[in-house]
């Protein structure tokens, strides 16, 4: 069995080469790097990095305007380095297996499934920065923590409780999938569908979580704030009206002042973070493990 992580880039060069040592920890065979036109280092990092494990695969100007020829393309990478199973994330997410290796959940080994969902959560900012102590393992998921309460209607809640940090929320999962079966992969690699031919069997997994950082320097996220705005100024179809909320949330920021507030709304301070551990919003890596193992 060979698993293959696609990495989703665009100025990540913080993170990217922790992502890729992690990937690796966890058994990965193979990292194939999808950047997207970054200038931050991230592009040098990953070409000076190619060898027999890691691969570079920039994403055309084809692709970032017409979904078919990036499903296509994504196609042709699992087909290029014959995966039985694709992991699909960005560079800002980190998959914790329960033991520490993907090979040792049986759900890999389920001849019957084609896709598996991983529940995604966002690492909270503490007093000190990031709760990921670094490297993440099962040594360390017990000092790893995540928001893990959702927020019901989370969109409308912001409207209405714009206090409300965005950190806070549960995003949606990510998936892992078996291309043998696979017909569309979605934008954003959220869901995926299979051949009419053929029933496409679902999951959620059983015993790996996502540690999602999307805010850690501010200089990072001065860089995504960026590229959000220069994404809807060159391609407006790929954003009809309701897709990628929280980015035009961000994008309408009016200034600077603005974007530094929104960046320290997202940090919580030591009462703020005891709180929320005491209620049970913020969950350790292993806490929620420990829930999914529990499950039925």
């Amino acid at each position: 069995m060979k698993i293959v992580a696609v990495v989703g880039v665009m100025d990540e060069r913080e993170l990217l080469p922790d992502c890729v040592r992690h990937l690796y920890d966890i058994g990965v065979d193979e990292v194939v790097v999808r950047d997207a036109g970054s200038t931050d280092g991230s592009l040098e990092w990953a070409q000076a990095h190619q060898g027999p494990r890691l691969r570079l695969v920039p994403v055309s100007e084809e692709e970032k305007t017409q979904p078919p020829v990036w499903h296509a393309r994504e196609r042709e990478i699992a087909e290029m380095t014959r995966a039985d199973w694709v992991l699909h994330l960005d560079a800002d997410e980190f998959w914790l297996p329960a033991t520490g290796q993907l090979r040792d959940s049986p759900q890999w080994h389920d001849e019957t499934l084609d896709l598996i969902r991983v529940a995604r959560y966002n690492v909270a900012l503490g007093p000190s920065g990031r709760e990921v102590p670094w490297p993440p393992s099962p040594h360390t998921f017990d000092r790893l923590w995540l928001f893990a309460r959702p927020i019901p209607e989370f969109r409308q809640h912001l409207q209405t409780h714009p206090l409300t940090p965005w950190i806070s929320g549960v995003p949606v999962p990510k998936i892992a999938v078996r291309p043998r079966h696979l017909a569309t992969l979605e934008p954003g690699c959220h869901e995926a569908h299979g051949l009419a031919s053929q029933p496409f069997v679902r999951a959620a997994s059983r015993d790996i979580v996502t540690a999602h950082l999307p805010f850690s320097t501010f200089g990072r996220f001065a860089r995504k704030l960026a590229n959000i705005r220069a994404l809807f100024r060159d391609y407006p179809e790929r954003f009809p009206p309701g897709a990628a909320w929280h980015w035009r949330r961000w994008a309408a920021l009016p200034d600077d002042a603005a974007v530094q507030a929104e960046f320290a709304l997202q940090h919580l301070d030591a009462q703020e973070f005891a709180t929320l551990q005491a209620d049970g919003a913020l969950q350790s890596a292993r806490q929620l493990l420990d829930r999914l193992g529990a499950a039925p």
